[in-house]
């Protein structure tokens, strides 16, 4: 049995979370053979407010958490979650953007 990507598995995560919600960006992280993935959902789409940041390790099963969210500042998730992005990479971890 094949088992479906981390790229599947964010756009599951979020459809079962936010069912008329829309990914904006999400990243899969690797680092030797863990993984970390990081998605921002918009649930008002087309709005960008509001807006949260998911953080997930899925390969440990451990519950995706909210790093960020916000009502009212647009841009505020984007820079978070680029910035946590950059972060991970300063400690070795390979970040893709997967939605290109």
């Amino acid at each position: 049995m094949k088992h479906p990507t981390y790229r599947t598995w964010g756009a599951l995560l979020a459809a079962l979370l936010f069912p008329v919600a829309s990914l904006a960006d999400s990243w899969s992280c690797h680092f030797e053979d863990l993984t970390r993935s990081v998605v921002i959902l918009y649930p008002n789409e087309p709005s960008r407010l509001p807006c949260k940041v998911y953080y997930a390790k899925p390969k440990e099963n451990v519950i995706p958490r909210t790093l960020w969210e916000a009502q009212n500042e647009e841009g505020y998730c984007q820079r978070k979650a680029e910035g946590f992005i950059e972060q991970l990479e300063s400690w070795g971890w390979q970040c893709t953007l997967d939605n290109q």
